[in-house]
């Protein structure tokens, strides 16, 4: 029987807001994942993988036959700031799934995976560790893990079944459609100024409604999922191209570059331009 669920984190105490990657492995459970656009459906052996500012939110069916069992890494891509000159592969890597431009659907993984024995095994002993042991310890597991994302990332690539390259949305079968159609909308129009009355004339719905719709079933306002989207393009933006901060600012949506710092800033806890020095490892 797998453990019960329970979550760390791997941080530096040096920066306020935390630029977490964070791993989620499902030992039980089922239902679904919601989040940019897509729907995934979840079971006992996947593995969900959320970059830095992602909106998701989890769904789950619970039942005493089926509980919701998992274990939760959250670790500070920070910690690693002055590794990444001597890990130039893993760097680069990182620096790939970080700015995929699509959901990276859940990884299905046996138990005995080696990703998951090192969560497993980690998770034993990292409570145990003194301060300095626990730094340098989190810093090599941290490696480690991001090398076996890397190992199943190439075998996926290559996969046959692979859905790595399918950026249509994969339903699991109880999302609402409403609220599904209104996150379609939302992706293909975020660059563009809308309002709520906007979606909800296109699905014949009240305004009323549609918000209260769209909060139940993806867990967020469609004010903050927009602006999730918008802030999740600038970051691909700042750190795939040489566009200016005000043109970066104008293609998600924002022509006011003051206020797109502002929100950049508040849902990052840096300005667009530290973060694409901090993303190149220049900070």
């Amino acid at each position: 029987m797998p453990p019960s669920s329970r979550a760390w984190h791997l941080y530096d105490a040096r920066h306020d807001k935390a630029y977490i990657l964070e791993l989620t492995y499902i030992h039980d459970g089922y239902g679904q994942l919601i989040t940019e656009g897509h729907a995934f459906p979840l079971e006992p052996g996947m593995l969900m993988i959320f970059r830095p500012f992602q909106l998701h939110h989890v769904q789950m069916q619970v039942s005493s036959k089926h509980p919701f069992i998992r274990t939760v890494l959250m670790v500070e891509l920070d910690l690693l700031q002055e590794y990444w000159p001597h890990f130039i592969t893993t760097h680069h890597f990182t620096y790939h799934i970080l700015n995929e431009q699509i959901s990276t659907p859940p990884l299905y993984l046996m138990p005995d995976a080696p990703l998951v024995q090192l969560l497993e095994h980690f998770g034993k002993q990292y409570p145990d560790l003194l301060p300095y042991e626990a730094a340098e310890d989190a810093c090599l597991f941290t490696l480690n893990i991001l090398t076996q994302l890397r190992y199943l990332w190439k075998s996926e690539a290559h996969s046959p079944h692979s859905h790595f390259s399918d950026q249509t949305t994969i339903r699991s079968g109880f999302m609402n459609p409403h609220a599904e159609a209104a996150m379609q909308w939302i992706e293909q129009h975020y660059a563009e100024p809308f309002r709520i009355e906007h979606i909800a004339d296109e699905l014949h719905l009240s305004v009323y409604h549609l918000s209260h719709l769209f909060k139940k079933e993806t867990g967020n306002s469609i004010i903050a999922y927009a602006q999730a989207a918008r802030i999740r393009q600038a970051c691909v933006l700042l750190s795939r191209s040489i566009l200016s901060i005000p043109e970066i600012g104008h293609r998600v949506g924002m022509s006011s570059t003051s206020y797109f710092c502002k929100v950049f800033r508040k849902a990052t806890g840096t300005t667009p331009h530290q973060y694409r020095l901090r993303l190149r490892g220049r900070d």
